[in-house]
């Protein structure tokens, strides 16, 4: 009951915040892509993480919420959960975190736009959300950039993660960590995609990214953006011909009924990181932003390997649904047909790619 009256109360304040910025005048971020994460495939989490309870009511001196995008059988719902059981358990309980999954106070850039105001506390989502703040993370959405996701959680952890933090503080915001959306795929309802020449003129939803509509637009593809919600009936309409996302949202989204063929072609990572406001991250006291750190950390590890675990059944699900699925197994024609996209977003991401490039020799 508690934690329903502080939906509401997050929910009310959120109306009020948006009102207020429409009549102030102000423009809202652009949403160049809500998170793919809404209705994602349920994942095989351990039972232990299906039974945990959140911390005791009336115990917390601040409790933080923290909203996310997925099912309440997604990853990021156990990522998040196990986040706020680490911050209770290392702070004896004087720290709480509410989540709510399901987009239950927004989501993509909305949602990173109520934690600058400070009406959400932590927000879980996407690369392509986070980019309109903190342009740098754009890089991440760059095709073929990482060739498995230890490679890429390696340089997410590592130097480069820590300049992308640094950018995001920057501009006002703290990435705790980073957690895993999974690679992206193309599915469509006329032919399996084996190379470039495949997509040419098939008409492929995409988030609103430039990057991704640039790399669909070099590929041969008609890159359309949408938003996630219109992609069922999109396809049904047979107003584009197919779409591009981690195996969860194939499957959660029952794409199989209006799509006959899905291609592993793990063209780009996605990245979800955790963002909250510097400024409600400065108001703890130093230990407590250790500790906020460091459970942000062991959360994002035991998520990651979720994801990971929970994709290999998705994509077996997807067979067992009646899908004609290729795996592409050699992705060089792939990788020299977008290096026009690198190009392209050269002056914007160089030195970023460079050191990015390096870290993966």
């Amino acid at each position: 009951m508690k934690k329903g009256k502080h939906l509401v109360s997050l929910i009310l304040a959120a109306a009020m915040a948006a009102g207020l910025t429409a009549c102030g005048g102000q423009t809202a971020p652009q949403t160049t892509a809500a998170s793919e994460g809404t209705k994602q495939a349920e994942a095989a989490a351990p039972a232990e993480s299906q039974e945990k309870e959140e911390a005791p009511a009336g115990k917390a001196e601040v409790t933080l919420s923290l909203n996310h995008v997925g099912a309440t059988t997604h990853p990021y719902q156990y990522g998040s959960e196990r986040f706020a059981e680490l911050v209770s358990e290392k702070t004896g309980g004087r720290i709480a975190v509410e989540v709510y999954p399901a987009s239950q106070i927004a989501s993509g850039a909305k949602a990173i736009e109520f934690v600058q105001m400070g009406t959400l506390d932590i927000a879980l989502e996407s690369t392509m959300a986070a980019e309109n703040f903190i342009p740098e993370i754009g890089v991440l959405n760059l095709p073929f950039l990482f060739e498995n996701a230890d490679q890429a959680f390696s340089v997410l952890d590592g130097d480069v993660g820590n300049e992308l933090r640094a950018a995001a503080e920057a501009k006002g915001f703290k990435i705790l960590c980073w957690m895993y959306n999974g690679f992206r795929d193309i599915s469509n309802s006329v032919k399996p995609i084996t190379a470039p020449e495949d997509l040419k003129g098939l008409k492929i939803r995409v988030p609103e990214s430039q990057v991704f509509l640039k790399t669909f637009e070099t590929l041969g593809g008609v890159p359309t953006p949408m938003a996630i919600s219109e992609v069922f009936t999109a396809m049904q309409l047979k107003t584009v011909d197919g779409q591009e996302n981690p195996s969860a949202i194939f499957v959660n989204n029952k794409y199989n009924e209006v799509n006959d063929y899905y291609s592993v072609t793990h063209h780009i990572f996605t990245a979800e990181p955790l963002i909250m406001s510097l400024d409600k991250f400065n108001s703890f006291s130093e230990e407590d932003q250790t500790t906020l750190l460091e459970a942000a950390q062991e959360a994002a590890e035991y998520q990651r390997q979720l994801a990971i675990d929970s994709a290999d059944q998705e994509l077996q699900q997807i067979k067992d649904a009646g899908v004609n699925v290729n795996v592409v197994e050699d992705m060089s024609d792939f990788k020299a047909a977008v290096q026009p996209v690198y190009e392209t977003f050269k002056d914007q991401y160089g030195a970023l790619i460079e050191k990015i490039q390096e870290a993966t020799k």
